[in-house]
């Protein structure tokens, strides 16, 4: 089952209940309002973890440690992610200039020696590229 389709069915779902609800009596239809409870986090609701530690002792304090444990690992990989993209970036960017600066060298090189056409073409499409590069003439936006 697709995800449009589960979504559809649930939508559904939600609709011919509260069709249901809404033939009730006033005061049933209170009552099962005030009974309907949404929740929706990272940790469970708070009854749920009040029944963990039922079973099982300080099981809500492990839960929730748990959870902020997960949120910091989450947060430290995000950033040497982060880091990662923009230390590729810049080297990218370094490496780059240093091989188009000896293009452009071996152009210059090749016009000093009477080879005018092939140093101007090395020379030229090289100095555009650059230009088209550092003014953000790029196809990747």
């Amino acid at each position: 089952m697709t995800t449009e389709n589960k979504n559809s069915n649930e939508i559904e779902n939600i609709d011919s209940i509260v069709e249901e609800v809404e033939k009730l009596p006033i005061d049933q239809r209170q009552v099962v309002l005030q009974k309907l409870e949404i929740y929706q986090g990272d940790l469970p609701h708070p009854d749920i973890l009040e029944g963990y530690n039922r079973l099982y002792p300080d099981a809500a304090k492990k839960i929730i440690d748990n959870g902020i444990s997960e949120s910091v690992h989450r947060r430290k990989m995000e950033e040497r992610y982060l880091s990662g993209n923009i230390t590729a970036h810049k080297l990218g960017q370094l490496f780059g200039f240093l091989i188009a600066t000896m293009v452009i060298i071996g152009g210059i090189y090749l016009i000093a020696k009477d080879k005018q056409i092939a140093g101007s073409i090395l020379t030229g499409t090289t100095a555009l590229g650059l230009i088209g590069l550092f003014t953000g003439n790029n196809n990747s936006k």
